[in-house]
């Protein structure tokens, strides 16, 4: 017999816990997807996590820790640790000294200033900002830790819920009506959904169609409801079709990623064992049909021919984000600083109308704003999800990892390919499911009835 999720959680207690994580994710990919000219929304997000916080503090921890889990809290915590020591103000002979620091300190000379204590961060307050950003996927990776196998079902289902109806809001705007834009960007030239940026939004959708077939598979093994994968294939076809006016580049050149994983997973295993050449040829045949269909859109025509346009702005600032970088090794010019420090060192040949928000690599823009200490962390963060998607689907866990785990580790693949040519990351929203993500590679909680067996066997 299939339960309903607050059946299983039974206890009154649980039943809050898992209404109140859920309101959080919700809370977060609905107002997390502006940028930092949305600073309204972002601080309800950052103040509902804080909240969180406090309660997981005055509780007491009670999820289940491991050498891995406490290795990722560590992370966060080395990662809200830089912007606190970025904002210490330091004596005159210290901060001068540092690399990057003379023009500063010949401005305050010449203004007629007396020498003064500066922090490491040439622009505190936007450090401040981004240790407040910090607390929103730290509370949301605390959740999942303390969410059962059951719970983490219903928060993924409240991401994917969100992708299906940010996607149907991108349709609307693809319509050419600026009215249905969740933020005043200034250019519509490309769907949006919840967010403020384009790419951000591909990247929702492609993590959509990941979760919507993990969890399909997975709601079974633990006896809840699911939709049919007839009704889950319908979805994902959903997010596929509002891809395209997004006009991002990189979500189409990923959605490969995403879509055939997430085919494979909907896919019947004793389908799958039975699948001949014809099968496969017809399989084929269809996918080719839908493609010639889909190319005669105007939309997907203006998609694919920015991959034949003018050559790629990024490629032209990155040998400036590289200078900028050695300039001020090895501390780095401080967290939120990216857009004054560029625009110090950008070259004739990269000035334009518009000016450069972001790095558009997360890896170049950490290493500017935090130096080597940044890049550390960095580097410790990426072999944690490594070794997390490792001990998951290794050859050992086979038996016991769950479709949810595969759509977990394939969409922290997205954000991070993502990151390499964007900043997914740096919106409230992505930085949320990430953390939701990477918080299934971790223990459940055990639910405490009679399922409890199960979930830990399949964690």
């Amino acid at each position: 017999m299939r339960v309903n999720i607050l059946q299983r959680a039974g206890r009154p207690r649980l039943q809050r816990q898992v209404v109140g994580g859920a309101l959080l994710f919700g809370l977060a990919l609905l107002l997390g997807g502006g940028s930092l000219r949305f600073p309204l929304t972002r601080m309800i997000v950052e103040l509902a996590a804080s909240a969180a916080l406090v309660g997981y503090a005055v509780r007491g921890w009670r999820a289940p820790v491991d050498r891995w889990s406490a290795g990722v809290v560590l992370l966060l915590l080395l990662a809200m640790l830089l912007p606190l020591i970025q904002v210490i103000p330091l004596p005159p002979s210290v901060w001068t000294a540092l690399p990057g620091r003379a023009a500063a300190a010949q401005a305050i000379e010449y203004a007629g200033l007396a020498p003064r204590w500066m922090p490491i961060s040439l622009q505190p307050d936007a450090t401040r900002l981004a240790a407040a950003y910090l607390l929103v996927p730290t509370a949301l990776f605390v959740t999942t830790l303390h969410a059962t196998a059951a719970q983490r079902v219903i928060y993924g289902w409240v991401i994917a819920t969100m992708a299906l109806l940010g996607a149907g809001l991108g349709l609307l705007q693809a319509g050419g009506s600026e009215s249905f834009y969740f933020y005043n960007v200034g250019r519509y030239t490309a769907s949006t959904g919840f967010f403020a940026n384009k790419n951000h939004y591909a990247d929702l959708l492609l993590v959509g169609m990941l979760l919507i077939a993990g969890l399909t598979r997975t709601g079974p093994r633990l006896q809840l409801r699911s939709p049919s994968p007839l009704v889950a294939a319908g979805m994902i076809v959903v997010l596929m079709l509002a891809l395209p006016s997004a006009n991002s580049r990189m979500g189409l050149a990923l959605l490969p990623v995403a879509l055939l994983p997430a085919a494979v997973l909907l896919t019947p295993s004793t389908y799958l064992r039975r699948l001949t050449l014809r099968n496969a040829a017809i399989v084929a045949a269809v996918v080719i049909a839908l493609v010639a269909v889909a190319a005669s859109s105007g939309v997907v025509t203006r998609l694919v021919d920015r991959f034949g346009g003018e050559r790629d702005m990024r490629f032209t600032f990155w040998p400036d984000v590289l200078t900028a970088i050695n300039t001020y090794q090895p501390v780095g010019s401080g967290l939120g600083s990216f857009i004054k420090i560029f625009q110090r060192h950008e070259s004739m040949s990269t000035l334009h109308f518009t000016y450069v928000f972001h790095a558009h690599n997360d890896f170049l823009e950490v290493a500017l704003e935090t130096g080597w200490a940044g890049v550390a962390v960095i580097a410790f963060g990426v072999a944690l999800l490594a070794i997390g998607a490792w001990r998951v689907l290794r050859r050992a866990a086979w038996g016991r990892f769950t479709p949810m785990h595969v759509a977990a580790v394939l969409g922290i693949a997205v954000l991070l390919a993502h990151s390499l040519v964007d900043y997914p990351l740096r919106t409230l929203t992505m930085a949320s499911v990430l953390a939701f993500l990477a918080g299934c590679l971790a223990p459940a909680m055990p639910d405490g009835g009679r399922h409890g067996g199960l979930a830990k066997q399949i964690d």
